[in-house]
């Protein structure tokens, strides 16, 4: 199993320098995928966590803005735009580039890497991609469903079967699970998409409001919520090894 947690940093470089029309920490409060490296941590897996704000280098973009809707918005890799569509920061094409060449490669690089090891080593390889969501609904966000859990498929790389899988086992928990509403899509190399089926992926969203307090800090529910996402990923982790 690969968990992919490509949102859960805050670091930004020195070089990085926001606009008047942005208030940093709010964007950081509304855009930071918070605790998904806590939330999402088994034993014996490989981890991929960027280091990166997403503000900064957005991993789960295309590279390339012609290719990613949400560069009309101003947020493909590289944002230029916050979440309510006001400005950002400037950045020239020549940084973009320079980010995209070294930060946003590398980290594709080393999921590519990930990927191959296991599909050597098991003949197959397993991504779960790790996020988190906004209980209320941001301006830039265009569906406005809120549930639990947002699972995101694929419908080349993830088995519906899977699918059903992690849905039956949140639904018994007492958790409303929506299959990509709001966000859809689940991550896998372009060296593999729609070629290698033996290179399962699903995308597993959890609502903040479900372990996090007004001041997006872990509230009283975050262990509970933990240990349930841990045996999720126990669960979905049995089901492909077999």
């Amino acid at each position: 199993m690969i968990l992919h947690i490509p949102h859960s940093a805050t670091y930004l470089p020195e070089s990085f320098s926001v606009s008047s029309k942005t208030d940093l920490q709010k964007e950081f409060e509304r855009m930071t995928d918070w605790f998904t490296d806590e939330l999402f941590d088994i034993k014996n897996v490989t981890k991929l966590v960027s280091k990166y704000s997403r503000l900064y280098c957005d991993m789960e973009r295309y590279r390339d803005d012609k290719d990613e809707s949400m560069a009309q918005k101003g947020m493909g890799v590289c944002y230029e735009k916050n979440s309510f569509g006001r400005k950002l920061r400037d950045i020239s094409e020549d940084e973009k580039e320079f980010i995209k060449s070294t930060v946003y490669d590398a980290h594709h690089k080393e999921l590519e890497r990930a990927v191959e090891d296991e599909l050597s080593r098991d003949g197959k390889a397993f991504i779960v991609d790790c996020h988190s969501f906004s209980n209320e609904p941001l301006p830039h966000e265009d569906n406005q469903q809120r549930p639990d859990f947002c699972i995101g498929t694929d419908s080349f790389h993830t088995p519906d079967d899977l699918t059903q899988l992690i849905v039956d086992f949140l639904t018994s928990k007492g958790f409303s699970v929506l299959v990509n509403e709001p966000f859809a899509g689940t991550i896998v190399p372009l060296k593999f998409y729609a070629k290698e089926k033996n290179v399962i992926s699903v995308m597993i969203e959890v609502n903040r409001k479900l372990y996090l307090d007004e001041n997006f800090k872990k509230n009283d529910d975050f262990e509970r919520i933990k240990r349930i996402v841990q045996e999720l990923l126990h669960v979905i982790n049995m089901r492909i090894i077999q």
